[in-house]
């Protein structure tokens, strides 16, 4: 079973009048994956989320995953989308849990891609790749202040008057570098995220491509709908590297083992 949620509390989690963690109801879909893992008792789970999840609340939020699911050995770990084949770095938490022994996470496959690797042969031919937001006049002139692995902190002065609230987000008016990774791919429309080349933000296909989507993946619905769809998603090369690995870690157990109709282990 695998899965991921939002999980929007973490800094103003408690357990002021006996309250846990996972009970705050903004954290209610990552108590309803917890309990159909409960409910389906698969052999192995996995769960994604971002790596504050470890610390919220001083690890409060692992240490409750844990006690609600004491029947498996769960290995948590920070893995970088980069070393698993993907343009970016995407730091993001997964937890595997075991009823079936121990299962580390996927070893690093040290297949390192820039973002001229992720754009090789793009054309407007592919799908979602003339999906892009038209910028203004005003913006395309602050964005060509920019230039190659640069932010908002490359603009005039005059400028950045606007930005003062957004000081602390590197990803604001940031310009991707041609030999260089991503940085952790956001809404790329809201925050401006711009072409190596170009003076434009980025096409709904080059973020899919940062993310490691094929091309046959198309993305529909709004511009809005599709960039939020991209820049929320799970990079594809990571994914399928803890699939392969974990589906050989079962199928070695499997091997030796046999489990009954109601998934217990004989």
């Amino acid at each position: 079973m695998v899965g991921g949620s939002p999980c929007q509390a973490f800094s103003n989690a408690n357990r002021q009048n006996g309250s846990k963690l996972l009970d705050n109801p903004k954290n209610s879909l990552v108590l309803s994956y917890i309990h159909k893992i409960q409910k389906i008792n698969p052999l192995v789970f996995v769960y994604e989320n971002v790596p504050q999840v470890l610390t919220a609340s001083n690890g409060l939020f692992i240490k409750e995953f844990k006690e609600r699911l004491p029947d498996y050995h769960i290995e948590v770990k920070v893995l970088n989308a980069y070393d698993y084949g993907v343009a970016q770095v995407r730091k993001r938490a997964i937890f595997i849990g075991s009823r079936i022994g121990v299962i580390k996470h996927p070893e690093p496959q040290n297949t390192y891609l820039t973002i001229n690797d992720a754009f090789n042969d793009l054309n407007d031919n592919i799908s979602n790749q003339l999906d892009r937001r038209n910028s203004k006049e005003e913006t395309i002139h602050k964005i060509s202040y920019i230039s190659q692995g640069g932010n908002w902190e490359s603009l005039p002065e005059k400028y950045k008057i606007n930005l003062s609230r957004s000081k602390t987000q590197s990803n604001l008016y940031s310009r991707l570098h041609n030999d260089k990774p991503s940085n952790t791919l956001v809404h790329f429309g809201k925050s401006v995220i711009i072409h190596p080349n170009e003076n434009r933000i980025i096409s709904v296909r080059e973020g899919a491509r940062i993310q490691g989507f094929p091309d046959d993946y198309i993305f529909i619905g709004t511009l809005n709908e599709k960039i939020q769809m991209v820049a929320n998603a799970v990079p594809v090369p990571l994914a399928k590297a803890i699939a392969v690995h974990i589906k050989k870690e079962m199928d070695n157990y499997l091997n030796n083992h046999v489990v009954d109709a109601n998934k217990r282990i004989i």
